[in-house]
């Protein structure tokens, strides 16, 4: 990864300026992305088109299930667009053999409703992590943008149903009145080829939407990691030092020149010293390598499909389970009739935009409904955090008196910092926020604003401000604001949350 061939302006965004900027790559590339997304799930319609021809909703839901697969390759393609690198034919079809399988089989079941899929994607695909490894890298990437991934997810779903719906109006109006076309029989269920022009126009929409969808999770991904590792400082100073390498070209080749000169006087009599020292460290590194850090072998297993092109072995590489689920689908296929009406299709999606709506607002106010609380994940809360302790036994009873005597004393370092570190406390104990002792006063208040107490909230930020403002900014806040501060923390931190 060349950070100063970058073809975007590698500069903080907010999550929602981050869709922008990916939908703008998807305008920009849209003809690799467009084609790498369109071209192998189209190979895969027509077969199964021609499999399902007396129901072809079974074709669509299929490619549908398996858009975690076709997302993979223009994700790859704009990985390598990013940093002006061209791939090849040969190049993009040898790197799609492992791309397109690697870890997909979760993407095909568990992880396959994920709200978030555009934005973990990333960490799978380009970052080939799986397991432990890719859940750790999730949780320091999530932060304040799990919510910004969920509304792009949610707009792409709606805009996918809007391109579909307009389709098959587009075909209805435009049918001219002399071509005798009946969309419904006299049950008023869809036909056979209305139910294709159905299908159809699902799968355009689908392919119109992906590469949108993708490049936005992308560019979401892009803006954490800029915020993280901090590209933007990275590529300022790299800037810098080519503007100074580019101002002294005569200094640098005077410098080229006595080196040069020094080399040439002092090279005959080195050339022995210089074959010893060789020798010595071809030994020592000899000695490095035979080493325990060095010459230890490691066996790495993982799932992998065995001799699944043999026909005599399909039926042993088939689990039990499997076979009695599909045919509890075919034994109970009758309920899929009543989706080939247009009423039965209507109010299909109307439960499904609503089960979605649903889960967004339980998530979204999680923090009021007493949903909220720390992700087991086998850590133990932070006993330490920017150098506070944090541990209920460490403070006092009264934490507002104490704050404010201190603040009188003229200990204004450390009338704040009791206030803050008691805030993280509390939130630690009583709210079960998920804090790290890596995180940020920002990540924290983020981690807070996700609870959905909007006073908490409100308090925690302002509380998070003042205190940043004295202990890095040396900038002392009034009294007043010091004393609304701990008025407040009265009103919030209260025993049990609401």
């Amino acid at each position: 990864m060349n950070l100063d061939k970058i073809q975007v302006n590698a500069c903080l965004r907010s999550g929602w300026q981050a869709l922008d900027l990916g939908f703008l790559m998807a305008r920009h590339w849209w003809r690799p992305l467009y084609f790498a997304g369109a071209v192998p799930p189209l190979i895969a319609f027509i077969p199964l088109l021609v499999f399902f021809f007396d129901n072809p909703f079974w074709a669509g839901f299929i490619i549908w299930w398996l858009k975690p697969f076709w997302e993979r390759l223009p994700l790859y393609i704009a990985s390598r667009r990013l940093f002006r690198e061209e791939p090849g034919y040969r190049e993009t079809v040898a790197r799609a053999r492992g791309l397109l399988v690697f870890d997909l089989l979760p993407y095909l079941l568990w992880r396959r409703l994920s709200l978030q899929r555009a934005f973990d994607a990333p960490v799978t695909v380009l970052e080939d992590l799986s397991g432990t490894s890719r859940a750790q890298r999730l949780r320091v990437l999530h932060g304040k943008y799990s919510d910004v991934a969920m509304g792009n997810q949610f707009a792409c779903f709606w805009f996918e149903l809007i391109v579909t719906l307009g389709l098959i109006i587009l075909l209805v109006f435009f049918t001219p009145e002399s071509i005798s076309v009946e969309f419904f029989d006299s049950y008023e269920n869809l036909v056979l080829l209305a139910q294709w022009a159905w299908i159809i126009a699902a799968f355009a929409a689908m392919t119109l939407i992906m590469p949108f969808h993708t490049m936005a999770g992308f560019a979401l991904y892009l803006n954490r990691r800029i915020e993280l590792e901090a590209w933007d400082i990275e590529i300022s100073f790299r800037s810098l030092a080519s503007r100074k390498r580019q101002a002294s070209p005569g200094m640098a080749g005077m410098l080229a020149a006595m080196l040069l000169s020094a080399v040439a006087v002092f090279s005959q009599p080195a050339e022995a010293a210089r074959q010893h020292s060789r020798d010595s460290a071809a030994e020592l590194v000899e000695q490095v390598l035979a080493g325990e850090s060095f010459g230890q072998e490691k066996t790495v297993r993982k799932w992998r499909f065995k001799n699944w092109l043999e026909d005599d072995e399909e039926d042993e590489n088939i689990p039990d389970w499997l076979i009695e689920f599909f045919e509890w689908l075919e034994a109970g296929t009758g309920w899929w009739d009543g989706l080939t009406s247009a009423a039965g299709i209507i109010k299909l999606l109307l439960v499904v935009g609503f089960a979605m709506l649903l889960i967004y607002l339980l998530h979204r106010y999680r923090g009021p409904l007493g949903f909220a609380g720390r992700i087991k994940s086998g850590e133990a809360a932070p006993e330490i955090m920017f150098g506070l302790d944090v541990r209920p036994e460490s403070l006092p009873r009264d934490v507002p008196a104490e704050a404010l005597s201190l603040w009188r004393d003229g200990k204004h370092r450390e009338s704040l910092s009791l206030l803050y570190r008691a805030s993280l406390s509390h939130l630690l104990d009583r709210y079960e926020v998920a804090f790290r002792a890596s995180h940020t006063e920002a990540e924290c208040a983020a981690l807070v604003a996700e609870q959905g107490i909007d006073s908490l909230s409100r308090y925690f930020n302002r509380l998070t401000s003042v205190w940043r403002r004295l202990a890095y900014g040396h900038e002392l806040p009034r009294g007043e604001i010091v004393e609304a501060l701990c008025q407040g923390w009265r009103e919030e931190m209260r025993d049990e949350p609401v």
